[in-house]
């Protein structure tokens, strides 16, 4: 009786739950309806895809994604734990030969397996209308954005799952889970710039390191890696990636600043080391916390 076990199980009764089918109903619309909209402007008096490929599809889609995956993610996550405690489940799932180790690493698995089957089926069904539409199909970018897709939302799963281990209520997880997911979405931007002007102001620090501070700051945020992620994919160009970044009126200014190549820490490597810090981070500290707690 290991990690694997508390993993099926969560998997298993989610099968039972409603909410996975909800939650694939919901990807399938959300990825299909675009190449769905697209066929039928084909096929009537609008062409309005000549000439195009699926990098468009891929570029308009990763806002919503980036949006709603974190979201549909942390609903999935948030009572993994705290829920089998209220519940008095978690204590019965102790007194069987499993560790709060494994309670932790099977949610983490079990709910990962929900979100990642029904993102899966989402880009499967996107994936069989834009074959048949005029749009050339780029089936190496597809994967690699819809492989981000799966990243993004496990990173999400474990803050969600972290925050539940290390909170004692389901409210306390919610509240807190959906605290962090409105300043990656709303604060987190504005947050870089006021930091970058301090140092302008108090450190004497200047337009250039204020520019990379901006920027290393908006890259720890997993929303804005996962886009840059896709970006760098879409338009061959890591440097390009980060200068959309910036208001167009900047942009000038930080290519010239970040030039060619651009710093190491910038680069798509230590992005997705950011990413995945939200990932292994959170889980790490909510097991600190459940470890030590008092059920």
């Amino acid at each position: 009786m290991t990690w694997q076990s508390v993993a099926r199980k969560d998997f298993r009764d989610s099968l039972r739950s409603r909410w996975l089918w909800v939650l694939t109903a919901l990807f399938v619309v959300l990825f299909a309806v675009p190449p769905i909209l697209a066929f039928l402007i084909e096929n009537g008096s609008i062409q309005g895809s000549a000439g195009q490929s699926t990098d468009q599809y891929l570029y308009l889609m990763k806002q919503e994604t980036a949006v709603l995956i974190p979201l549909i993610s942390i609903v999935i996550g948030y009572a993994a734990i705290t829920g089998e405690r209220e519940s008095g489940t978690l204590k019965l799932m102790l007194s069987l030969p499993h560790s709060r180790t494994d309670v932790v690493l099977g949610k983490v698995l079990g709910r990962s397996s929900v979100v990642g089957i029904s993102t899966v089926l989402g880009f499967v069904v996107a994936a069989i209308i834009l074959l048949i539409t005029s749009l050339t199909f780029k089936f190496v970018n597809y994967v690699l954005f819809a492989s981000l897709t799966l990243l993004l939302g496990l990173v999400f799963v474990g803050l969600a799952v972290g925050i539940s281990a290390a909170v004692k209520t389901g409210r306390r997880a919610m509240v807190t889970t959906i605290s962090f997911y409105i300043v990656f979405l709303v604060l987190w931007s504005g947050l870089a710039k006021r930091v970058a002007s301090l140092l302008g102001r108090y450190a004497g620090v200047g337009t250039a390191g204020q520019v990379s501070t901006i920027l290393f700051i908006r890259l720890l945020n997993p929303m804005t890696a996962y886009k840059t992620l896709v970006d760098t994919i879409l338009l061959s160009s890591q440097l390009d990636a980060r200068v959309l970044l910036f208001n167009r009126y900047l942009q000038s200014t930080v290519a010239t600043i970040l030039g060619k190549p651009i710093p190491i820490y910038f680069s798509d490597a230590f992005v997705i080391v950011y990413l995945l810090f939200w990932l292994f981070v959170p889980v790490a500290v909510g097991y600190y916390v459940f470890d030590r707690a008092d059920l």
